[in-house]
């Protein structure tokens, strides 16, 4: 028995349909491509779906390979902090229905 079994991954399409629809995080002219939802931790790693970043295709090809504190360096992002901010919008976006 593996004493430490892989943390369940929480998971949410509905919220990561969400994610889809907020403008890319860095807001520059690179932005390029359909919002996809970042996941700040790995899915691999149990990453959550609640843990997302809205990026453009290309800040999240660039947010891959850069690596998560470089690419938050160069963009001046706390993940934390916008993780949150995108999940209390969710969850107003929810009271109001």
């Amino acid at each position: 028995m593996n004493p430490d079994p892989k943390p369940r991954r929480e998971v949410n399409k509905a919220y990561l349909a969400y994610i889809k629809t907020l403008p890319c995080l860095c807001k520059n002219s690179s932005c390029t491509g359909d919002i996809a939802p970042h996941h700040v931790y790995t899915r691999g790693s149990g990453g959550s779906d609640y843990e997302t970043i809205p990026l453009c295709a290309y800040h999240h090809n660039e947010a891959h390979n850069t690596g998560r504190n470089t690419f938050a360096r160069k963009y001046i992002m706390d993940y934390t902090e916008e993780f949150i901010r995108c999940l209390v919008g969710y969850i107003k976006r929810l009271e109001a229905l």
